[in-house]
This record gives structure tokens, sequence and C-alpha cells, in this order.
């Protein structure tokens, strides 16, 4: 599902890339880590990172990317965030 939706924002021309491990050493401190020495990422100015069961609201960047651009002192914005409706037939949910 994340793979596919990545795939049809990237055919609309956005710059967005879907990665994923086959380690998981060190979890999600290992995923964050294996994800930053992607050389794309000196690349961009900013970076977004989401969980597979994050469910941002639509205008997610509009209102956190501007506390960055404006305050060029602050390196990092975590934002309030919440997990959609539970269920345990979700495949983001499921040991594959």
């Amino acid at each position: 599902m994340v793979r596919m939706e990545c795939e049809r924002w990237a055919h609309k021309g956005i710059n967005i890339t879907y990665q994923i491990r086959e380690d998981r050493k060190g979890y999600k401190a290992g995923a964050l880590k294996a994800g930053m020495k992607h050389g794309y990422v000196r690349e961009c100015e900013y970076m977004v990172i989401f969980d597979a069961d994050f469910q941002p609201d639509p205008d997610f960047l509009h209102r956190t990317i501007p506390y960055l651009h404006h305050n060029p002192e602050i390196a990092l914005v975590q934002a309030r965030w919440r997990f959609g409706k539970f269920s345990p037939k979700n495949p983001l949910l499921q040991n594959k």
C-alpha cells in the first residue's frame, strides 16, 4: 500500500522515494540511520519520515515546513501525530 501510494505521487512528478530494508538490525533507529546514508538525502532541503502506520493530515507539510523555513536555527520539527483505527486485518500490521 505504501509503495503504491509513493509510486502514484512519483508519477505526478513529486520527488518521493520509497525505501525498505531487509535487515532489521537496530529496528527503527537502525532504519533511520540506514536511510540517512542514501546520497539523495544530501540533495533535499527538507525531509519527512513517516512510519508505515502513520496517517498525516493532508495539510501536514503546509503546516510544518514554514516553521523550518522561517526559523533557520531550527533543524527538526516533531509534530503531534496519531494512528488510524486499529484493525487486525490491516496489511500494514501483518508480519510477512
